[in-house]
C-alpha cells in the first residue's frame, strides 16, 4: 500500500523547502477489522476536510476540470514534473529519498495499495485483502493470476520470499528500513499454488498488514539467476544472520544487490509496474516509459492503480526554484510543487497570467513537518554542542515559529507541537505547550548551561575537555532550498543576540544525506513526511536505529522511551494507544532532539489538460498514473 508504509515508510529528510524524504513510505495495508473501521471512518474525515478546506483549485479558465469524466479515459500525452534534486537511487530497497519514491512507485508494485482519494486499501499485485489467522499472526494471500514480469513469467510467492530475504538480510544497504520488520518469522509458500503464501510473525503489530503489504515486490530469477537464496528459508537466514553475514558467497551476491547496476542502470531497475526507466541523465531527467503490453491494462477499472494512461513521465531536475515559473510558462513543466511561497501567490493572484489559466493550483493539508534537528550524541571529532538539554532548550525558545511562517512562508504552514501530525487527532496531545519564542529564557538556560561570553567577542564559549569550546553551529541544509536559507538567515541573526554563532552550510543534498547518517552534523534542516496512517515511531526515534545506521539522527531516547514505541507498536486499539502516545510525546519534548518549525501546506501546480489529476493526502499529493489527457488536448508525442 502506498500511503507509506515501510518500504519507504517516510522518516522524512532534508530540503527545507523542497518537502524531501528519506526513510519510511507506509506503503502497506490493514490492521484488526475494528480497527478498520476505525481508521476508515478518519481518513474519510480527513479526506472530508482535506477536499473542503485543503485542496483550493483556482477558476479553471480555459483548461479542464480534473475530477470531470466527460469521455473515457485515453492513452497519450507526457507529464514533466518538477524535482529539486535527483534521487539519491532507485534501489527497491536502499533508497532513501522522497525523489526516489516518487518515481519508484511507477516502477515497483505492491500486494495492496491505497486509492488516492477514499484512501481505501486496494489489491494490486495480490487478488485480496490478507487473510488474518485467530490470533492475528499469520497473513495469507495470493498473487492474481494476471500478474506478470516482462518476459511473461507470472509473479509468484516465490518472489514475494525472496523479496522478504534480500529485505531483512543485514548485509543490504538498508538499516532505515529494516526495524520495522523484525517481527516476521518465515514466509510459507503452498506447495500446491505458486502463486499463494503465508506470512507468519513473531509478536503482534499494529501495523503488520501494512508492513507485509509494503515491501517492493522482485523477480527472484531476474536477480537471483541462479537461485543462490533459494536454498534458504527466510526464518534460516533470520536465525543464521551471523553465520551467512560472514559467508563470502553471501556477501559476494549482496554487495551484487546493492551494487550501481541496480541503482540505476535502466536496464536492471526492474519492477512490474507500469512504466520502466528510460533513462537517466544526472542533473537533468529521468524518463519513465509506459510499458504498452504491461499485464495490469486488462484490469483497468478494477483499482485506481490500474490505469497509467500517459505514455512518458519524465521527473526534471531544476535547482533554482526561482526559474520554475518561467519553466512552467515555456511549457518545460507540467507538475510543479513546493515553489517559493511568493511564486505561488504571485501566479495564483495573477487572474491573466499564463499560469493562473493553464495550471490549476491546490494546497492540501500535509502530514509532514519541518524541523530542525539538534546532534546529541556528537560523535568523535565533532564538538558537544548539544548534549545538554538545557542548550536544546533555549535554541528553541530562539525560534520564532509563528514570525517564520508569516514571513518566509507566507502562512502556508501550521503550528506543530511535538512529532506527531495534529491531523492524528488520535494520536496528538493537543494540550501540549512547546516552546515559545522567548530570548530571554533562552539567555537564562544557557548560562545554566555553562555557556557564557567571557571573553566579550560575543559568542559565548565554554570548557570542555580542558578546552575553550565556542557556541559556533554548522548549520546544513540543501543548496537547491531557496525558503530554508531564509528562514535560517532568521534565525541565526536571532541566535546571535543570545551569543550563539550559526554558521549556514548549504551543501549538495546526496553529502547531505550521507554527514546526516553519519551523524556528522551539529544542525541540519529537514522535512519528516509522515502518512494518514497510524504512527510508527520505531524508525526515527528507537535508538537502535541511531547506532545501526537507521533514521535516528540525532541521537534521541533511551529505555523508557524504547520501551514506549515498543508498547504502541503491540497495542492493535486506538484507544488504548492514545494514552502511550500522549506520554512518549511529553518525554520527547522533555529531551527536545530538535527544533520542529511547522507543518507545511503543500504548493502544488498541475497542467489543467490532465483529467483525474487530483491532489491526494498521499505524498507526493498527486499520482501520475491516474493522469490522463483528452485527445484534442495532448501536447507531447
Amino acid at each position: 500500500m502506498r500511503c507509506d508504509a515501510p518500504s519507504h515508510l517516510d522518516a522524512g529528510i532534508v530540503n527545507l523547502g523542497e518537502m524531501e524524504y528519506i526513510g519510511i513510505d507506509t506503503k502497506s495495508i490493514d490492521i484488526s477489522m475494528a480497527e478498520k473501521r476505525n481508521l476508515a471512518a478518519s481518513w474519510a474525515l480527513s479526506l472530508i476536510i482535506l477536499l473542503a478546506i485543503g485542496c483550493t483549485p483556482e477558476p479553471q479558465g480555459n483548461g479542464t476540470d480534473p475530477g470531470v469524466q466527460d469521455e473515457t479515459p485515453i492513452e497519450g500525452d507526457w507529464a514533466r514534473v518538477y524535482h529539486a534534486s535527483d534521487p539519491d537511487n532507485l534501489h527497491p530497497f536502499n533508497a532513501r529519498s522522497g525523489f526516489a519514491t516518487n518515481v519508484k512507485e511507477n516502477i515497483f508494485m505492491y500486494l495492496v495499495d491505497f486509492n488516492s482519494q477514499t484512501v481505501d486499501p486496494e489489491p494490486t499485485l495480490a487478488r485480496n485483502r490478507a487473510e488474518v489467522s485467530a490470533d492475528g499472526l499469520s497473513f495469507t494471500f495470493e498473487m492474481r493470476p494476471e500478474a506478470k514480469w516482462d518476459n511473461g513469467d507470472p509473479v509468484t510467492a516465490k518472489d514475494y520470499e525472496f523479496s522478504v530475504k534480500c529485505l531483512l538480510n543485514p548485509l543490504t544497504d538498508n538499516a532505515q528500513q529494516r526495524s520495522y520488520y523484525d517481527f516476521i518469522e518465515d514466509v510459507n509458500i503452498d506447495p500446491s499454488n505458486p502463486r499463494r503464501f503465508t506470512v507468519v510473525t513473531k509478536r503482534p503489530f499494529f501495523l503488520a498488514e501494512y508492513s507485509i503489504c509494503g515491501i517492493e515486490v522482485l523477480s527472484h530469477k531476474f536477480m537471483d539467476s541462479t537461485d543462490f537464496l533459494g536454498k534458504y528459508k527466510v526464518s534460516q537466514m533470520l536465525q543464521e544472520s551471523d553465520k551467512l553475514g560472514s559467508d563470502p558467497a553471501m556477501i559476494a551476491f549482496f554487495e551484487k544487490f546493492n551494487g550501481e547496476m541496480y541503482n540505476r542502470d535502466p536496464a536492471f531497475v526492474y519492477g512490474c509496474g507500469p512504466y520502466k526507466v528510460e533513462s537517466w541523465t544526472s542533473g537533468d531527467n529521468i524518463t519513465l516509459v509506459r510499458k504498452k503490453d504491461w499485464w495490469g491494462n486488462a484490469l483497468r477499472g478494477q483499482s485506481y492503480y490500474f490505469q497509467a494512461y500517459l505514455d512518458k513521465l519524465i521527473y526534471k531536475t531544476i535547482k533554482d526554484k526561482t526559474t520554475l515559473p518561467a519553466a512552467a510558462q515555456n511549457g518545460e513543466l507540467d507538475v510543479v510543487r513546493d515553489m517559493s511561497p511568493d511564486d505561488f501567490i504571485a501566479a495564483r493572484d495573477d487572474s491573466s497570467g499564463y499560469i493562473n489559466k493553464h495550471f490549476n493550483m491546490y494546497t492540501p493539508v500535509t502530514y509532514a513537518f519541518t524541523y530542525l534537528g539538534m546532534n546529541t550524541k556528537p560523535g568523535a571529532g565533532r564538538k558537544a554542542l548539544f548534549d545538554d538539554v538545557r542548550v536544546r532548550q533555549a535554541m528553541s525558545h530562539l525560534f520564532d515559529n509563528k514570525g517564520i511562517i508569516e514571513s518566509v512562508y507566507s502562512n502556508f504552514g501550521q503550528i506543530q507541537v511535538g512529532p506527531i501530525s495534529p491531523l492524528h487527532k488520535d494520536e496528538y496531545d493537543s494540550t501540549l505547550v512547546g516552546y515559545p519564542y522567548d530570548p530571554a529564557k533562552a539567555i537564562q538556560l544557557l548560562d545554566e548551561a555553562g555557556w557564557k561570553d567571557a571573553d566579550g567577542d560575543g559568542v559565548r564559549e565554554k570548557m570542555i575537555k580542558g578546552k575553550k569550546t565556542k557556541l559556533e553551529v554548522e548549520l546544513l541544509m540543501s543548496n537547491s532550498s531557496e525558503t530554508g536559507p531564509q528562514l535560517a538567515r532568521i534565525y541565526a541573526d536571532q541566535a546571535q543576540k543570545a551569543g550563539v554563532l550559526i554558521n549556514i552550510n548549504k551543501i549538495d543534498f546526496g553529502t547531505l544525506m550521507q554527514r546526516i547518517r553519519e551523524h556528522d552534523f551539529d544542525m541540519y534542516a529537514g522535512n519528516f513526511g509522515a502518512s494518514p496512517l497510524p504512527t510508527d515511531l520505531r524508525q526515527l526515534w528507537a535508538t537502535e536505529n541511531w547506532a545501526n545506521g537507521g533514521s535516528n539522527y540525532c541521537g534521541f531516547g533511551n529505555a523508557q522511551t524504547d520501551s514506549l514505541i515498543e508498547q504502541i507498536r503491540q497495542t492493535p486499539s486506538a484507544k488504548d494507544r492514545m494514552p502511550l502516545y500522549y506520554k512518549f510525546q511529553k518525554l520527547w519534548l522533555e529531551q527536545l532532539p530538535m527544533v520542529v518549525v511547522m507543518s507545511p501546506l503543500e504548493r502544488l501546480w498541475i497542467h489543467k489538460r490532465f483529467h483525474h489529476a487530483r491532489p491526494t493526502p498521499i505524498r507526493p499529493s498527486y499520482k501520475l498514473y491516474e493522469f490522463w489527457t483528452p485527445k484534442a488536448d495532448q501536447q507531447m508525442k
